[in-house]
């Protein structure tokens, strides 16, 4: 059962339970959060009880008697709340809650929107509450590996822990627990377009004061697939829809972790680029095969940091004023940063290391810079002019 699989995020939640009175655990619709609260947490934590908003009776009771709805479970030591940001009134309750009595672990909030988002919950529970995102099963956990213990500032592994072929089926088939293991191909794409709706026909629908279309939603999905340089600049173009309402959409999508955000280097030019939340999506949308490497790519950076609640350090691309790309800089301390380019062929041109050493020749004076790329295989390339060496790694190596 995928979703039965063990996910890297488990042992971070505990840690917060232990410290924090209010935990929000959130991530995209459908990435296995309330599995892990209402089967996997139950069995790890003691005197716990599970309720979920998207029982109507259940929500409707909660929106009228907040205070009720708490003070009905106040004799368990935790109590999770699925869905919570559908009854926005119980964020007020539970602000006085805890502050009558500050008990670790005294409530996970469970939400497929960004809890930040809305005023009203942000202002409750500021420096109340800690938080923690789940996103679509990463390589290890789809085939059932522990968490990824290398140092590296890519995450890399001189020795990759899975097969060529089990990552060229990840990139085919995703990691969202409900679509992943359909071997069916027309049933896994019909179930990431079955998402989708849902996604852009009600989910982003929510957002009633901002006038939200279902449609452009969609058109916003398939133009993150299919272009090259993602961008709003570039979606409001190709679509001649008004930037200012794409940024509208882009904004809800982001709110709904439907899609991730990669900003641009400071040294670089060039706007945030968007990408989907999985690579299911991306590859039922018709994304090249070099689109799905940089779709898995954010994502498996994004969700293994994450896990180790690794605060400190910052994704972004790089783009120069004339156009090359290096699709990765890791800065985690200032003036320290690991560029990394993505190879989509198996052969690697010359020019393309050449963007490399062209960015750590400019930034050398204000910059410590290491350079490396991910491709079809191990390859150590040693630029004689420059004294460089560039490490190639394979891509699986991150898994």
């Amino acid at each position: 059962m995928p979703h039965a699989r063990a996910r890297h995020l488990v042992s971070l939640i505990l840690r917060k339970l232990r410290f924090s009175p209010v935990v929000a655990l959130q991530g995209a619709r459908q990435t296995g959060k309330s599995f892990l609260a209402r089967e996997i947490l139950k069995e790890k934590l003691y005197d716990y009880t599970y309720e979920t908003l998207d029982q109507l009776a259940i929500r409707e009771f909660a929106k009228t008697n907040p205070e009720t709805f708490l003070k009905q479970r106040s004799q368990f030591k935790t109590f999770a709340i699925d869905e919570a940001q559908k009854a926005p009134v119980l964020f007020d309750s539970i602000k006085y809650e805890v502050d009558l009595k500050r008990i670790p672990g005294k409530y996970l909030l469970l939400g497929s929107t960004e809890f930040s988002k809305l005023a009203l919950i942000r202002e409750s529970l500021t420096g109340r509450m800690s938080r923690a995102r789940l996103y679509p099963l990463n390589l290890g956990e789809v085939y059932k590996l522990p968490p990824n213990p290398s140092k590296n500032k890519l995450l890399v592994r001189d020795a990759p822990r899975i097969t060529r072929q089990q990552f060229l089926t990840h990139l085919e088939r995703g990691g969202m627990p409900g679509i992943f293991g359909i071997h069916s191909t027309s049933e896994r794409e019909s179930a990431a377009q079955d998402w989708i709706d849902l996604t852009t026909q009600r989910d982003a629908l929510s957002f009633a004061n901002l006038k939200i279309d279902a449609d452009l939603c969609m058109k916003i999905f398939q133009k993150v697939a299919l272009l090259e340089e993602p961008e709003a600049g570039q979606i409001a173009k190709t679509l001649k829809v008004d930037l200012r309402r794409i940024n509208t959409h882009l904004h809800v999508l982001k709110s709904l972790f439907a899609l991730h955000e990669l900003k641009p280097h400071p040294l670089g030019t060039g706007k945030s680029r968007y990408f989907l939340c999985d690579i299911a999506f991306a590859k039922m949308l018709g994304a090249s095969f070099e689109r799905l490497l940089y779709t898995w790519l954010i994502q498996e950076q994004l969700s293994q940091r994450a896990y180790k609640d690794d605060r400190n350090t910052e994704l972004y691309y790089y783009r120069s004023l004339k156009g090359s790309l290096i699709h990765l800089m890791i800065e985690n301390q200032p003036n320290d940063i690991l560029a990394a380019k993505l190879f989509s062929e198996e052969k690697i041109m010359s020019r393309e290391l050449e963007i490399l050493v062209a960015f750590k020749k400019k930034s050398a004076k204000t910059h410590k810079v290491t350079l490396c790329g991910l491709g079809a295989d191990n390859q150590v390339h040693k630029i004689s002019k420059n004294k460089d060496i560039i490490n190639i790694y394979k891509w699986e190596s991150i898994g």
